[in-house]
């Protein structure tokens, strides 16, 4: 029994020495040093900021159409008949050819017949005209002698005094001589004249088919002159004006076109921000264009004075740029002047600051930079 609780005290001992042991020995380790994290040099493209007066060219694109489009409709009864060449569509015409004629032979021969009565009126007044207005005889007779019931008629001689219109009403001349012209007016209606160069399309009536008034006939698209769409920032639309010449060419860039703006437009697209700028683009011979073309264009705006370009991927937020400082990048705010495909035109920082020009991302308050020219 003695022996046991003597081999217990001893390990119990042992361990208290072995306890007291470590705890003196881990008192006597020193805490190490902590380090500065190591400072991380970069390097970015920047370039001293110097202003001058750019040019204000805006590229863009969009489809043309024709400058005038129009639906050829019947304004009389009749039946179509071929003008001076066939009525399909695709068949173009001259300014001035026949594109179609109505023909109503009756109509014709009505008139035809209202003239010749027209004709026995007059001549039936002309003895009294001898007798009772001697000074306008010679004008009367000379006008029932112009007459020929194959043309209209001519220009109704100018009463001179309120009685010899009197006269004129009383007997129906004036009557009959503006119902004669309405009927001519109309028979110039049965001819349809090519307003100008053009194509039929949407031909919906063929050769010898019955028209009445108002049927539709076809539609009429110019094609010598079209007028181009484009798509132009709202920024950027200060740079433009009227009459400013255009460079236009297809998408391959194998043709060229020379135009002009023939006005602006005053509404912004909700979603993209832009206003449509019309261009007014001649066809030119061995050289045609197409409507519903694809088109690319070239403006020479009004220049843009004091400004510094920058390529846009280098901009943050719309309008924020990093600047190089005693090894470090500062965000700067900028004004932008005029927006490029790939570009942007701005002002705002002082002269010899130095601009980043590239994308930079996780910048950190460790970080360092040098620059790269």
């Amino acid at each position: 029994m003695q022996r046991k609780i003597t081999i217990t005290a001893v390990i119990l001992l042992i361990i208290l020495a072995g306890a007291t042991l470590f705890f003196y020995l881990g008192g006597l380790k020193k805490d190490p040093k902590k380090m500065a994290p190591p400072q991380l040099k970069r390097y970015v493209k920047a370039v001293a900021v110097t202003y001058q007066n750019l040019p204000g060219v805006i590229e863009s694109s969009g489809r043309i159409k024709a400058f005038n489009e129009i639906t050829i409709s019947a304004e009389v009864g009749g039946r179509l008949t071929k003008g001076d060449h066939i009525f399909k569509e695709g068949q173009s015409f001259r300014e001035g050819e026949i594109v179609a004629l109505v023909t109503n032979d009756e109509f014709t021969f009505q008139l035809k017949a209202k003239k010749s009565k027209f004709l026995q009126a007059v001549a039936t007044i002309l003895p009294d005209l001898k007798i009772d207005f001697p000074e306008t005889y010679s004008k009367w007779m000379a006008f029932f002698e112009s007459i020929n019931i194959q043309n209209p008629l001519p220009e109704l001689p100018a009463s001179e005094s309120s009685k010899e219109r009197i006269y004129m009403a009383s007997r129906n001349i004036l009557n009959d001589y503006y119902a004669i012209k309405s009927d001519e007016a109309r028979l110039i209606k049965h001819t349809i004249i090519a307003p100008f160069d053009g194509t039929l399309k949407d031909v919906a009536v063929e050769v010898g088919g019955v028209l009445n008034s108002g049927t539709r006939l076809a539609t009429y698209t110019r094609n010598d002159l079209y007028e181009l769409e484009l798509p132009v920032e709202a920024q950027n639309i200060h740079l433009l004006a009227e009459d400013m010449p255009v460079q236009v060419e297809n998408e391959t860039g194998s043709d060229h076109w020379t135009g002009s703006i023939s006005r602006v437009g005053h509404i912004i697209d909700p979603t993209t921000q832009s206003v449509k700028v019309y261009v007014s683009v001649k066809a030119q011979k061995g050289n045609r264009l197409y409507d519903g073309q694809y088109l690319s264009a070239i403006i020479t705006g009004k220049p843009v004075e004091r400004v510094m370009e920058m390529p846009r991927n280098a901009v943050y937020n719309g309008n924020e740029v990093y600047v190089f400082k005693d090894a470090q990048l500062h965000k700067h705010t900028i004004r932008i002047a005029k927006i490029n495909n790939e570009t942007l035109y701005f002002n705002g920082l002082d002269e010899g600051a130095e601009l980043v020009i590239e994308p930079v991302i996780n910048i950190t308050n460790n970080s360092n930079f040098e620059i790269i020219r």
